[in-house]
């Protein structure tokens, strides 16, 4: 079964590498989102990945 990477799947990419290549540092929106996405349960991570893959999945863009 092949993993969905939406929103969720950023945000735990930035969640989980230590150094950013770019060393960029996130804006105050992006560091809004990953406190939110931190506060998540594991089984609440999960859920909002496959809502985003779903909501990719109905959208034309």
């Amino acid at each position: 079964m092949a993993k969905t990477y939406g929103l969720a799947g950023v945000l735990e990419f930035f969640l989980t590498r230590k150094l950013s290549l770019r060393r960029r540092w996130l804006s105050s929106d992006e560091a809004q989102l990953l406190e939110q996405y931190r506060a998540l349960t594991e089984n609440d991570q999960v859920a909002m990945r496959y809502l985003i893959g779903a909501m990719q999945s109905i959208s034309r863009f």
